[in-house]
């Protein structure tokens, strides 16, 4: 009965320990961004608007489980609100959109604390734009869906005993389907049936984008935090209607219970840094 007793012990222990060595904890990144913008939206006028933009992001991160060591996971998110006005200051713009988007990444760590990932993402984004002082087509909407190119660098250091992550993470939007009103065409003809021409199949030629946030993150054992900042930019082009939404932001982030380079760690590492 002891024997028994023991093996059983043994078992459950065995099981927990290597439980914990399988673990392969979710890296959750909370940020505020704020910055300015400028649209060009052809749609419902010829003149570029610019102002101040606002985005609140999450980015969610783990160790894939088929091959934790060479393969991340993420998942991203973010809403953005935008307000704007044209040169002369006589009219105003205010726009809505937010984007998701999951994908994995291979990963290759070097000596030293380097680190680069690339990989691929599916991304959905939508949003609106509209014009205060505009009474037939007043509003533009913006939507897309496709296959994004990703890639990072990170490196790690230390000032004294605080560990320090500088990033820099990309991404590419490749391959996508977008809408596109035709020029003068109103919303409410779609309303009634008139579809035709409105989904474009978009690449680099007609709906280049790129978006891209250079970081610095403080490891303070129990949280981190994140000081950034971020360049994105937005184009279609389809019906001889051009849209195109520039953005740059300083980033202030949160990353809860930190980064994980102060713990000791053990010979399987499956963490993110």
């Amino acid at each position: 009965m002891k024997a028994f007793l023991g093996a059983a012990l043994l078992t459950v222990f065995s099981a927990d320990a290597g439980a914990q060595e399988e673990s392969r904890p979710v890296t959750q990144q909370y940020r505020l961004e704020i910055g300015g913008t400028d649209v060009v939206s052809t749609y419902l006028s010829p003149l570029k608007y610019d102002g101040s933009s606002f985005t609140a992001s999450g980015q969610w991160s783990k160790a894939f489980q088929k091959n934790p060591e060479h393969v991340v996971m993420q998942f991203d998110a973010s809403a953005t609100w935008r307000s704007m006005r044209n040169p002369a200051r006589t009219a105003s713009m205010i726009g809505l959109d937010a984007y998701f988007g999951w994908g994995m990444a291979y990963r290759h760590r070097f000596p030293g604390g380097f680190q680069v990932t690339a990989g691929g993402a599916l991304d959905l984004s939508g949003g609106c734009l509209y014009l205060l002082r505009n009474g037939n087509n007043p509003v533009t909407a913006l939507a897309s869906a496709g296959i994004d190119l990703t890639a990072s660098g990170s490196y790690k250091w230390r000032i004294g005993r605080l560990p320090i992550l500088i990033s820099d993470e990309l991404r590419l939007p490749t391959f996508n389907a977008f809408f596109c009103p035709g020029y003068g065409q109103t919303y409410y003809e779609i309303y009634l049936g008139n579809h035709k021409g409105l989904a474009h199949c978009g690449w680099w030629g007609n709906r280049f984008s790129i978006d891209n946030l250079l970081s610095v993150k403080l490891d303070f054992r129990r949280t981190a935090m994140e000081v950034g900042y971020r360049y994105s930019l937005q184009t279609y082009w389809a019906n001889n209607l051009n849209t195109r939404i520039s953005t740059h932001s300083f980033v202030i982030g949160i990353i809860p219970h930190g980064l994980g380079m102060k713990r000791r760690r053990p010979n399987t590492n499956y963490s993110l840094y």
